[in-house]
């Protein structure tokens, strides 16, 4: 069956990409030449290069024309924190906060239905300096009876009571710059003026799929330093 011909253009288009024809960063053809080698409208190469740029292969500057964007797509990578350049890694220390056992919230709407979920806030510390703070919210059933001296280290918890290393499960992780940073974050944190922090999620998934954990966690932006390899 004939396809439709704006799926036509993507899909040659990332060939030309995966064979790397077209390196990171290089512009593609422009929308007239495209127009002119498949016999399509405006319409239908626009929409074949909004699809690409959505699913991440390019990107578009205004009248300079579509690029191919420099992500790793479709690469296996690998990401190291180089935080401990900033401190010797001895005097760390985590500090549990609160340990609280939620059933409704926003937030908890993330998990499945009836899952009882901890709420665990953390602090961590270079020595006598607060460098993070880490609520997390996770399914009960891993850390089940687990005290605040386990939750210190919550993946070595799950692997004792679980057998389970969470650091080889399927996750998604998103890093921004947060500023103004919240009061309360702030107090916490020890930070004095309007100074930034670094903002991450991470959502942490079982072998089916379910939400296991999702953590919130803000870093003081002079100890954040995060290194990425392809595999």
């Amino acid at each position: 069956m004939a396809i439709a011909k704006y799926e036509e253009i993507k899909q040659d288009i990332v060939k030309r990409i995966l064979s790397k024809e077209f390196q990171p960063g290089q512009k593609i053809s422009s929308e007239a030449e495209l127009k002119s080698k498949y016999n399509v409208s405006s319409t239908t190469v626009v929409k074949a290069l909004n699809e690409l740029v959505s699913e991440g292969y390019v990107y578009r500057v205004q009248g300079k024309g579509t690029f191919v964007t420099k992500a790793l797509r479709g690469t296996t990578v690998r990401y190291f924190e180089n935080d401990y350049k900033y401190f010797d890694r001895s005097d760390e220390r985590t500090e549990v906060i609160s340990v609280k056992t939620e059933s409704t919230s926003e937030i908890i709407g993330e998990f499945e239905e009836g899952i009882e979920v901890q709420e665990i806030t953390r602090l961590k510390y270079a020595g006598d300096i607060p460098i993070q703070l880490t609520t997390t919210y996770m399914d009960s059933n891993y850390i089940q009876g687990a005290s605040k001296e386990q939750l210190k280290s919550i993946y070595d918890t799950v692997r004792e009571k679980k057998n389970i290393n969470l650091f080889n499960n399927q996750f998604e992780e998103n890093f921004k710059i947060l500023s103004p940073v919240p009061n309360e974050i702030k107090k916490l944190l020890k930070i004095s003026g309007e100074a930034p922090v670094v903002f991450i999620t991470q959502k942490t998934y079982s072998a089916d799929n379910k939400l296991i954990e999702l953590i919130l966690s803000y870093k003081k932006h002079d100890y954040f330093d995060i290194t990425v390899t392809s595999v």
